[in-house]
């Protein structure tokens, strides 16, 4: 529960860092969501015409976040995983789009800003989230196994009020102990000579 819920708190502040940075200067002074994510998966490469909000780097990152909640609600470390590898996956190609356009990249002024190491940082804590949450089937694991742990280590007996099957029927408890309902031989032979007396 400790694990699920940290691993929870980091994969959400993944999220709202990825998503945020797109709205900071990525490279010269040009923000993320103003490029264009199919531009990182055509030969252009980074275009200098400005996106539109859906159509720039904004909705990559949205859909990582949509993934982390889901796996936050799932209690599901593979979509966790998959939310940290998007936003890596997209950031850093976009770092070799942007590398191909200018035949080089600067950092600082008039370069490439901390937002994008944001970026970087965001779906990296996203996978670390994701091993550190506990996962809905080690979590329902962990709750059967007490559960049975209790009913074992319960005992069976509590008291003498038992229950004995003999034959066909059942005799509840209190009763005597079995040398008490059935004296031994030398009581009957002791019993008997008394009779005869």
């Amino acid at each position: 529960m400790v694990r699920n819920t940290l691993g929870a708190i980091l994969a959400l502040i993944a999220a709202v860092v990825g998503i945020g940075s797109v709205f900071f200067n990525w490279y010269g002074g040009r923000d993320g969501h103003n490029y264009r994510w199919w531009d990182l998966f055509n030969g252009a490469g980074v275009t200098g015409g400005n996106a539109e909000l859906f159509a720039g780097l904004f909705l990559p990152m949205l859909v990582a976040a949509a993934l982390a909640v889901a796996g936050i609600l799932l209690r599901s470390r593979l979509l966790t995983t998959l939310s940290g590898i998007a936003i890596l996956a997209f950031t850093v190609l976009w770092i070799i789009r942007q590398y191909n356009a200018g035949n080089g990249l600067t950092v600082g002024e008039g370069g490439m800003s901390w937002p994008v190491l944001a970026a970087l940082g965001s779906g990296l804590l996203m996978l670390y989230a994701a091993t550190t949450m506990a996962g809905r089937h080690l979590a329902e694991r962990g709750l059967r196994g007490h559960g049975r742990h209790e009913h074992e280590g319960r005992p069976a007996h509590h008291g003498r009020h038992r229950e004995e099957r003999t034959g066909g029927e059942v005799r509840q408890g209190p009763w005597r102990k079995r040398h008490e309902e059935h004296p031994v031989h030398g009581e009957h032979e002791e019993h008997g000579r008394r009779d005869v007396a």
